[in-house]
């Protein structure tokens, strides 16, 4: 099973691997939505009422907290959650080049390409559009590279990657968009979400969960 952050009778939070997609596929690859569902058939066997509920999701190529819901309620609740905005996402990332300031909001627009499997950043007026906003905060440099925290302000496709790629500072390793320089052969870019706070769909208590850093490319020099 997949290393558990969090867990009660409601929900799950795990620490996803980068290289390890989220839902499931019509190929019956590995994934979060599997291991889960086979976690709660070995470890709750009389509950047979339990769901593996995704609330949101991470990149395949991207580690850190994801948030699971075991019943139709709490998935209701996280849903409304995350569409409210109040569901707080905070992430790192290593940058191949550092902002020109050392934090600061982005806001753009950007399209996805379903062909292409990317996002584009695009004029405002254009059709099928989404605004994104992000704030960031360098927090250590080492040469060009920077350790960056990101906080998600709206939650679109490929959001941090495609914003700090529009700005010259792309993630380390994500050559989809423009990134280079691993030194690692594993299906992973630099970018982990490393806490997700949000109200506990039963109690209304505020929960935070953290995750640690990997110990996978050039994560532990950032340690």
């Amino acid at each position: 099973m997949l290393p558990i952050l969090f867990e009660d009778n409601y929900l799950l939070a795990i620490d996803k691997p980068a290289g390890l997609q989220s839902d499931k596929d019509k190929h019956r690859n590995p994934s979060v939505e599997r291991e889960v569902a086979e976690y709660f058939r070995k470890t709750f066997p009389w509950k047979k009422q339990l769901v593996v509920g995704l609330t949101h999701r991470l990149d395949r190529a991207v580690s850190g907290v994801l948030l699971i819901s075991k019943t139709p309620a709490t998935i209701k609740s996280l849903a409304a959650q995350f569409e409210a905005r109040s569901v707080s996402k905070f992430y790192f990332a290593i940058l191949e080049k550092c902002p020109p300031a050392d934090e600061g909001e982005l806001v753009h627009w950007i399209k996805k390409d379903d062909l292409a499997k990317r996002a584009v950043v695009v004029n405002p007026h254009t059709k099928a559009s989404q605004e994104c906003r992000l704030r960031y905060k360098v927090l250590e440099k080492k040469g060009e590279k920077c350790l960056a925290e990101i906080e998600l302000l709206t939650g679109r496709y490929h959001q941090i990657r495609v914003q700090m790629a529009a700005i010259g500072c792309p993630v380390l390793g994500d050559e989809k968009y423009g990134g280079g320089g691993m030194k690692s052969d594993i299906s992973m870019i630099h970018l982990h979400a490393h806490r997700l706070a949000f109200d506990h769909p039963k109690t209304g208590e505020r929960i935070e969960v953290n995750a640690p850093l990997p110990n996978l490319g050039e994560w532990p020099a950032w340690k």
